[in-house]
């Protein structure tokens, strides 16, 4: 069968399963099974084989089912580098591209700087600021083994630096401090909104979505552990789900933390909730909502 019949009948599958860019996933899937670029694509003359065949078909009918593509292609691009995912790990979204933008903005004049991932996951959180601000020293934190194992090619792929640990961030034992950020992607998911996944997203590891009833647990526990070991004036910014701009920052100032602030991503949504650590501690005791 020429590859054009073959992209077309993939294309009718997945738009019949409900996928929107149905076209953009068939042509990624035959790229990566047949690992050729888009200017080889457009040519449309080859001719695949039996044995392409039936695994281009099997990935869709994957697709078709809801499986994600990105675990399918087994690499997804985030702010412009390349990690490899799977089961087991997040799947890196542009929604976190804008807590990297923001950071990446926010440290650029600056050298040296010292900088914590917590929930490392993949690891594209870290990996992304140790590449975009050189001269940083980068920790990925992550509790989970599978995850970690994607960290650890990651920060290979991308011939980054970032130290990885083996840790968890609510019980940790790794004992660094005077960081001057410490950034997170924790899981954010309330009961109800795990209750209502997509179908894509209930594959993905439960652990890194779910935060309790509220979907907060995680922005509580990770700013009372962590927030003293910023050093005086550093930051601790967090990406955030929809509507829970106004809790995350109470939280923040609950903590001890001024300068609040937060960052819109491209849908306009508040997506990043940011605070610092006075220069001068306060000594009065802090009130934890």
């Amino acid at each position: 069968m020429k590859l054009k019949e073959h992209y077309l009948l993939m294309k009718a599958s997945l738009l019949k399963a409900g996928i929107e860019e149905a076209g953009f996933e068939a042509k990624q899937l035959i790229k990566r099974v047949l690992g050729i670029d888009d200017a080889e694509l457009l040519l449309n003359r080859l001719e695949l084989s039996g044995e392409q065949q039936e695994t281009l078909s099997e990935l869709c009918r994957k697709r078709c089912g809801g499986y994600p593509l990105q675990y399918l292609l087994g690499e997804w691009e985030f702010y412009g580098l390349p990690f490899l995912v799977g089961e087991g790990v997040l799947i890196p979204r542009q929604d976190t591209e804008t807590l990297c933008e923001w950071v990446v903005s926010r440290f650029s004049d600056r050298q040296g700087v010292k900088i914590l991932d917590l929930c490392s996951g993949s690891g594209c959180i870290a990996v992304t600021l140790e590449h975009y601000l050189p001269g940083s020293t980068v920790w990925a934190l992550e509790k989970s083994k599978t995850a970690a194992r994607y960290c650890e090619k990651n920060i290979a792929l991308n011939q980054s630096s970032v130290r990885l640990v083996l840790d968890d961030a609510l019980d940790p034992a790794f004992a660094e401090t005077g960081f001057d950020l410490i950034v997170s992607n924790p899981p954010y998911l309330s009961e109800e909104d795990m209750g209502r996944l997509q179908k894509e997203v209930s594959f993905e590891p439960r652990e890194a979505l779910e935060a309790g009833k509220d979907g907060l647990a995680f922005y509580r526990e990770l700013t009372r552990i962590w927030t003293p070991r910023l050093k005086a004036g550093g930051i601790l910014a967090y990406e955030v789900g929809i509507h829970q701009k106004e809790d995350v920052c109470s939280l923040l100032e609950a903590g001890g933390l001024d300068g609040i602030g937060t960052r819109r991503d491209l849908c306009g949504v508040e997506r990043v909730v940011y605070g610092m650590k006075p220069c001068e501690e306060n000594k009065e005791e802090i009130k934890w909502q």
